[in-house]
């Protein structure tokens, strides 16, 4: 309320035979709760553009792994197999990937803050863990052997493969923030 407001309340609650002035609700009220201001999550595009990088990056890790391994087969396998979490170091290598795009795909996604380490690392898990599940289900639908006694790889294997690598790292873009609200520190379990 005024001081203008105020003076004149007072001065009309003093004159004799005066009711009181109603007071105002407003100068009670309660100030609104404060909105969360933790960092603001990553967008949906945002976590796709570092997904991409990462699926880039695997185009010269694979031409080194097909070097390696004195060109045995097509620098197709080689690419697909590069997002298989087959064994740690792969895995390892997954989060890596994760960590090195990470301020690329800030500037190219036009997000306003860089995710933290454990962020970064966060999501790379999530989507090392659909790499899993969804390379488990592809090695199942290609009869369970994708290489025969030759050496030679299945055609269903490479696709079941290729389809595990783009679906998993766009599952992991996608859960991540999911996962991501679920956990948020402050968050209720119940909420």
């Amino acid at each position: 309320m005024p001081r203008a407001q105020k003076k004149r309340a007072a001065r009309a609650a003093a004159a004799p035979g005066a009711t009181p002035a109603p007071r105002a609700a407003a100068s009670r009220a309660t100030p609104a709760a404060p909105e969360d201001t933790g960092p603001q999550p990553w967008s949906i595009r945002g976590l796709l553009v570092i997904a991409g990088l990462v699926a880039v990056l695997q185009l010269p890790l694979a031409l080194l792994d097909s070097f390696r391994n004195g060109h045995q087969h097509g620098y197709g396998i080689y690419l697909i197999a590069s997002l298989a979490p087959i064994s740690l170091p792969q895995q390892i290598e997954i989060l890596v990937a994760y960590v090195i795009v990470m301020p690329v795909a800030r500037r190219l996604a036009g997000e306003h803050r860089s995710m933290g380490m454990l962020e970064t690392l966060g999501l790379g898990a999530v989507t090392l863990i659909a790499l899993t599940a969804l390379w488990q289900i592809a090695l199942i639908a290609a009869g369970g052997n994708p290489v025969d006694t030759k050496g030679n790889v299945a055609p269903a294997a490479l696709v079941a493969g290729a389809f595990a690598d783009v679906a998993g790292l766009v599952g992991g873009a996608v859960l991540y923030p999911v996962i991501q609200r679920r956990f948020r520190p402050g968050r209720g379990r119940g909420r």
